[in-house]
């Protein structure tokens, strides 16, 4: 259970550092606020269903609580999305 707790709170701690560092990056550099592709931005939730796919792959429970992480940090910031329609 403690490395369920540690793997969450890590998740949500990695995407508010991925939420800084990707606003930084997007303005400065790129001039854009956000990954948009064909019309379609991608969130960073997708890193939690990036890290969903991993626990299948590799059958270790520390993704399952850090993609978790990331996707609750999502949902209480932008929302419950993983694409969606520019």
């Amino acid at each position: 259970m403690i490395n369920f707790i540690f793997s969450f709170i890590l998740g949500v701690l990695s995407a508010i550092v991925y939420e800084l560092v990707a606003r930084i990056i997007g303005i400065y550099i790129f001039r854009k606020e956000a990954l948009v592709i064909n019309g379609y931005k991608l969130h960073h939730s997708l890193y939690g269903l990036l890290s969903f796919a991993l626990l299948g792959i590799t059958k270790k429970p520390f993704y399952f609580g850090f993609g978790l992480g990331i996707i609750f940090q999502h949902t209480i910031t932008d929302g419950f999305f993983f694409i969606s329609r520019v």
